[in-house]
């Protein structure tokens, strides 16, 4: 898998993943196609999300988990068209998300897409970094993206190492 790091100043308290290659790069179309965002929970807290665009036309949804949701996913926006490019307000009050409640993950279902399929314009998913965060600690932001083409799963994962820095004039 890809790996990058990334340097954040821990004085201005958020960070933003940009994400690039995600697409169906085989010769085929894909069911269940997906991508999704695994957030370093212990580190930051999820408060907006740009869609990004897509080559294919189509509809998508995107959905979230929490730490008190378990395995089960909560939809976050629906029927969102493939050739639009969306900001949305996905801090834990437009979530309504309890007062120790924060986001885990972020996926984007697309379901079938061709083969080809790719990102256009660029997703970007803005965070809030928790007040803990200190200079010189680490953590990890992992993204992957799949689909199925008979009956096998085909998958991708990055992961992003960012190291925060402390700041002072």
């Amino acid at each position: 898998p890809l790996r990058r790091q990334r340097q954040m100043c821990i004085r201005d308290r958020n960070i933003r993943y940009t994400f690039s290659g995600i697409a169906n790069n085989s010769t085929t179309s894909l069911t269940s196609f997906y991508w999704r965002d695994t957030l370093p929970v212990e580190a930051v807290r999820l408060a907006k999300i740009t869609t990004g665009t897509y080559n294919a036309a189509g509809n998508y949804k995107i959905v979230y988990k929490t730490n008190l949701s378990g395995s089960e996913y909560r939809v976050l926006a629906d029927s969102l068209n493939t050739q639009q490019n969306y900001v949305l307000d996905a801090s834990p009050v437009a979530l309504r998300l309890g007062s120790n409640e924060y986001v885990t993950e972020v996926m984007f279902v697309f379901g079938v897409v061709p083969s080809n399929f790719r990102q256009v314009e660029t997703p970007m998913i803005d965070c809030s970094v928790v007040s803990w965060v200190k200079g010189g600690s680490q953590f990890v932001n992992q993204a992957d993206v799949g689909g199925v083409y008979d009956g096998q799963w085909i998958m991708a994962t990055s992961r992003w190492v960012t190291k925060a820095v402390s700041y002072t004039h």
